[in-house]
């Protein structure tokens, strides 16, 4: 914006226009005419000066409004990032909050029927840690393309010392197996 005050102001002050005659006045009208702390004047130009403060307005107003649109547009992006966590943030506020409510023997009684004292279930024979609540996943989120599957390997079964490791083989990408 800078550039364009100084050029604009250069300009007028070649032109020799009214209020215009020298390099700094010329800056500060139109930075005064920028930050609308001037008062509306009329200014008496040729059709060459009109048309260069016409200029001016526009391009200055046109740019302060594409910068002010972008923030505006980068705010809502960040925040639309951010709104997932907050949502579960104020649903696990309100939970504890009705929670803290209720007497202490209808929260054991809940507690007991969750079953946290149990193992959840990884695999058939793979028992994971206790204190959690078991979510199946659906089939269709492995099937979609930016799906990542587990890095941790887990191997089901009894932890014998005379068992094998399982063989893993992986599939490349161009359909072939390896192992």
């Amino acid at each position: 914006m800078g550039i364009i005050l100084v050029s604009f102001a250069a300009a007028l002050t070649a032109l020799q226009e009214p209020g215009f005659e020298e390099f700094d006045v010329s800056t500060m009208n139109l930075l005064k005419h920028f930050l609308n702390l001037a008062p509306p004047t009329h200014y008496d130009f040729e059709a060459l000066g009109m048309f260069l403060m016409v200029m001016f307005a526009i391009i200055i107003h046109v740019g302060l409004l594409s910068i002010l649109i972008a923030q505006l547009a980068l705010a809502y992006e960040h925040l639309s990032e951010d709104k997932a966590g907050y949502a579960k943030m104020n649903r696990a506020f309100v939970c504890v909050e009705v929670e803290s409510c209720l007497p202490m023997s209808l929260r054991k009684k809940i507690w007991d029927k969750i079953d946290f004292d149990n193992p959840l279930e990884f695999d058939h024979g793979d028992e994971g840690p206790t204190g959690g609540i078991q979510v199946m996943e659906l089939a269709m989120v492995r099937a979609h393309p930016k799906y990542k599957p587990d890095r941790i390997i887990q191997c089901t079964g009894t932890a014998d010392p005379h068992d094998p490791w399982p063989i893993i083989r992986e599939v490349e990408d161009d359909g072939d197996k390896k192992e």
